[in-house]
């Protein structure tokens, strides 16, 4: 090992979330030739403090049997948030290159029950962590200007949703500031088990035209939008289309989601009392 290498593994040994936030800002077949010299625990180790959207376009710089090794060694949590960013046919690879247990642990977690909130959002957007300057974050955004929305979500180490921060702010904010210091930390969210009636009567549709999505334990798994939501109820080869989900409620929905949804929020409570509940979703195994 040169020294130059020696030295990059040490300062990410020793100084791993400063050296994740320098990794995410370079372009992802750089971060992968930097790592590659590495054992399979050391890159794991030092990508559970990387972004998941980073850390996939990193792990699809290798072979799948070495980017398999490195996601047998991240936590659980990590290695489904990045599989997350995976087509089907690539997760269907890289599970079958995997630790035979994390793999069958993985493969019952990482898909969200359908028709609920988590198995509509859209995992692939761009999110950013806390602690790094407005001007990272542009840059940031140059690179990546296809994932970018309107609404910019903040999301920790852990895949935690931390804040929001609206393009336009991001745009006008001082260069030096962090993003944890101008992010809105009071974010409305739906969590990823709701159901149709609960996705529905939410309140936020009247303020937003896209809302995160969160696991119980408040991670990330993606953004719901309402184009994709109102192709969802309007779509007729669903098993899940509930009867009360009718042309005339749609339509009410349509007019009231983006300029006030509180007859909505009570229309979709009365149906609640009197339409089947949804089984509830089993407790998140362990592996």
């Amino acid at each position: 090992m040169d020294l130059t290498q020696h030295l990059r593994q040490t300062f990410i040994q020793e100084h791993p979330l400063e050296a994740a936030r320098f990794v995410e800002g370079l372009p992802a077949r750089t971060a992968g030739e930097m790592l590659l010299p590495m054992e399979p625990e050391q890159v794991a180790a030092f990508l559970e403090y990387c972004l998941p959207g980073s850390t996939a376009d990193i792990l699809k710089q290798y072979p799948p049997a070495i980017s398999s090794k490195i996601l047998s060694r991240l936590s659980a949590r990590s290695a489904r948030a990045v599989l997350r960013q995976y087509d089907p046919s690539t997760q269907t690879t890289l599970l079958d290159h995997v630790d035979p247990a994390i793999g069958a642990y993985l493969r019952r977690t990482i898909h969200q029950p359908d028709h609920t909130a988590g198995s509509l959002a859209d995992p692939h957007v761009l999110t950013l962590p806390p602690d790094i300057t407005v001007a990272q974050a542009l840059q940031r955004l140059s690179q990546t200007i296809r994932q970018a929305m309107y609404y910019l979500y903040i999301i920790d180490h852990q895949t935690i949703l931390r804040g929001v921060i609206l393009m336009k702010e991001l745009l006008g904010a001082e260069a030096t500031s962090t993003l944890s210091s101008i992010m809105n930390q009071d974010v409305k969210v739906i969590p990823a088990s709701a159901n149709a009636i609960d996705i529905v009567a939410h309140p936020a549709w009247a303020l937003f035209d896209s809302l995160p999505v969160i696991d119980r334990d408040k991670t990330f798994i993606g953004v719901l939008r309402h184009r994709t939501l109102r192709k969802f109820l309007q779509s007729g080869s669903s098993e899940y289309q509930p009867a009360f989900l009718s042309d005339a409620l749609l339509q009410l929905w349509e007019a009231y989601s983006l300029s006030g949804i509180g007859l909505m929020t009570a229309l979709g409570d009365a149906l609640g009392a009197s339409t089947p509940p949804v089984p509830a979703r089993e407790e998140q195994e362990t592996p």
